[in-house]
């Protein structure tokens, strides 16, 4: 998932567009976190907040931060957790995030191709078991049932390519995959029990403790947004995750970028090498600084994204 700082990118201009304040990047990411592979992102780094809620959940500590990027500066959860309230039926809005519906995204053909494939032999007759059974029940069978057979593997290691979606199927008959691959497997087998598509959502993320590339599975169920993750079997409402900075998200027929309510997030200084000026969109300015030099036609390809929100 090389792609998120490039869709970080979308995401930010995408939300001041909107007129909210976008989080802050840490200022710029180092080379160093740039360069780093999603394995790597993944297993070493600082322990993410999810880590430290199910830790406590479990009686225990959080997870001490392992050597490997100790000279890495942390990057600080921008995201601050707001007063739990009844989610909305109608958009994503996971991670204390505001959802702003886009026509299509750089990931609209992947998730085109799992978005409709089903779980078959053994995974399809346990989701059929769970017919009949309460939402909270089905989620964690589900989060559990899949973790415990797919061994997370980074794509370049198992294909040698940056990043492949598998379908369902395909994943849990490997039993390697990445993270996006849990997350399209528990989303079918869920479907197969009987919970509606409206209330599944894939979720591209960025991970700011481990300075990590993630996906995982959101499921709308009494009046929250439950967090399937393959890093544990503990189901966690979202609102209770502050350092997972949502980038897109896929549900049946439709995708979202993210931003955040400007109560909670603080404005934030852009970097761009090509500008001297302030870049103004619908009034929400992003002061150029050092860096990220491909930031023009970043703006300029969220404007098709987002379409009538805001014009260039």
């Amino acid at each position: 998932m090389q792609y998120s700082a490039r869709l970080a990118k979308l995401a930010l201009a995408g939300l001041a567009a909107a007129g909210l304040a976008t989080p802050s990047l840490a200022q710029v990411a180092p080379a160093a976190w740039r360069s780093m592979s999603k394995s790597e992102a993944i297993l070493g780094g600082a322990p993410s907040a999810l880590s430290a809620i199910t830790a406590r959940q479990a009686g225990g500590s959080a997870i001490p931060a392992l050597a490997a990027n100790a000279s890495l500066p942390a990057m600080r959860p921008a995201i601050q957790r707001v007063e739990s309230r009844e989610v909305s039926r109608s958009q994503p809005d996971v991670f204390n995030s505001v959802a702003l519906l886009i026509d299509r995204s750089p990931l609209q053909a992947r998730w085109s191709r799992v978005a409709e494939e089903r779980v078959h032999g053994s995974a399809a007759a346990y989701a059929a078991s769970l017919r009949g059974a309460g939402i909270i029940a089905q989620v964690e069978a589900v989060n559990s049932y899949v973790n415990s057979r797919i061994r997370f593997t980074d794509d370049r290691v198992q294909f040698g390519v940056a990043d492949r979606w598998l379908s369902p199927a395909e994943a849990l008959s490997r039993g390697r995959g990445d993270c996006e691959d849990f997350a399209i497997a528990k989303r079918a087998m869920l479907r197969a029990a009987g919970v509606a598509e409206r209330d599944l959502y894939l979720v591209i993320l960025k991970d700011l403790s481990r300075r990590a590339d993630h996906a995982v599975l959101v499921v709308r169920a009494n009046g929250r947004f439950l967090v399937l993750d393959n890093g544990t079997d503990r189901i966690v409402d979202s609102s209770d995750v502050t350092d997972y900075r949502p980038i897109l998200t896929f549900t049946t027929g439709q995708s979202f970028t993210h931003g955040y309510r400007r109560e909670t997030i603080p404005p934030v200084t852009y970097a761009a090498n090509r500008f001297a000026m302030p870049i103004t969109l619908t009034g929400a300015p992003l002061e150029p600084a050092v860096g990220a030099e491909e930031l023009p036609a970043v703006v300029r390809e969220t404007a098709t994204l987002i379409g009538p929100i805001f014009s260039l």
